[in-house]
């Protein structure tokens, strides 16, 4: 008979491995690791997924998708181009930047098949469209290539998590508030706009 499955139990799972992933690395955590920080039987594991790579696949996956839903949700929403970036730079990156377990993960694991490259392509098609958006709203010309411009956000983000990481993980004196500043100061003499942050998170 199958075992029924519990979705905390699932959750207590990844939250679990997510951790050890990150403090470890993958390849230093066993199933029976797992099993005994969450304090569950290894069978119990297997009941939700059937090897230990499925299971840091599954954190990728669902931590990824969290993070596109809330930038696609602040990058359609209401207001000008430059009210969306400051939407995502101070809501949006804050969330990211405090997983560092997930950026930890995110950056061990980056060569394995978890689509890396298509979810930069996407993460990087939603920004440029902003990027454009703000551009033409100021006037201003996009003297380099779509292509460039999708490039540059790919290296500033995964610049942005790398340095995240290290500040907290290494001791390097820099901070998600530095990295979301310096992104900030960016696009403000990039494109001659200020970037406000929202009231209702002051």
């Amino acid at each position: 008979m199958a075992r029924e499955r519990d979705e905390a139990k699932r959750l207590a799972i990844l939250s679990g491995a997510k951790r050890l992933f990150a403090e470890r690395g993958f390849h230093g955590v066993s199933v029976s690791d797992l099993a005994r920080e969450i304090d569950l039987p290894v069978g119990s594991i297997y009941t939700y997924f059937e090897s230990k790579e499925s299971i840091v696949a599954t954190v990728v996956e669902e931590g990824w998708a969290v993070f596109v839903a809330s930038l696609e949700a602040a990058l359609s929403g209401p207001g000008g181009p430059d009210e969306r970036l400051s939407l995502v730079l101070y809501r949006f990156l804050p969330r990211l930047f405090a997983d560092v377990d997930f950026i930890s993960i995110v950056l061990a694991e980056a060569g394995k098949s978890f689509g890396l490259k298509d979810k930069l392509e996407r993460l990087s098609s939603l920004v440029s469209g902003l990027v454009t958006e703000l551009a033409a709203e100021r006037g201003l010309l996009m003297d380099f290539p779509p292509e460039r411009t999708k490039t540059a956000i790919v290296v500033c983000f995964l610049g942005s998590i790398e340095a995240v990481h290290l500040g907290m993980c290494a001791g390097i004196d820099i901070g998600p508030e530095d990295v979301i500043d310096y992104i900030r100061l960016s696009i403000e003499r990039g494109f001659g706009v200020e970037i406000i942050k929202p009231v209702q998170l002051e």
